[in-house]
């Protein structure tokens, strides 16, 4: 009963010394792909939010902002609040309304990345000066679909109605 259960080679404790060499690397490659997830997601909220706010003001009054900016507020309550999806407070603007050329809405906010990622955005000029990185997103449209604009009758809702009566 020679030799069993017990092997010695020159290769023991190789697969650990490895694993300790490849976890870090392997997390840091995970890091650096949350980070832009966070980014990603946090732009898809704001855009989102931003166009269908356009769209709503486009049947508002122009003294009405208030009700877009709640509606505003209301979507990008999707994002979590924790300091690395968004960091300090929403900067929301309005503009326009029902009778306007245009209606615009600009977001902007501020979201502190993740800890390695983050010396290296500093380094590279990406964030400001308290280490947040900020996002902006803007969206502006025409009230008036461009077809209406440029039709006989044009945008007076008269028009179209006397149209209407003489056709019935």
């Amino acid at each position: 009963m020679r030799g069993r259960g017990i092997r010695k080679s020159s290769d023991a404790g190789q697969a650990t010394v490895e694993a300790a060499f490849l976890a870090p690397v392997v997390l840091l490659g995970v890091l650096m792909l949350v980070q832009p997830a966070i980014v990603l997601y946090d732009r898809m909220v704001m855009e989102s939010a931003a166009f269908e706010a356009c769209r709503l003001l486009k049947t508002l009054h122009p003294d009405d902002a208030s009700a877009s900016r709640e509606y505003i507020e209301r979507r990008l309550d999707a994002i979590p609040q924790v300091d690395v999806f968004h960091g300090g407070e929403w900067e929301i603007e309005v503009e326009g309304g029902e009778g306007s050329e245009y209606v615009r809405v600009r977001i902007e906010h501020g979201l502190r990345p993740l800890p390695l990622v983050g010396a290296a955005m500093g380094f590279l000029g990406l964030t400001d000066g308290t280490g947040l990185y900020r996002q902006k997103v803007r969206a502006e449209m025409s009230p008036h679909d461009d077809w209406l604009v440029g039709s006989e009758f044009g945008v007076d809702p008269s028009a179209w109605s006397s149209r209407w009566e003489e056709k019935a």
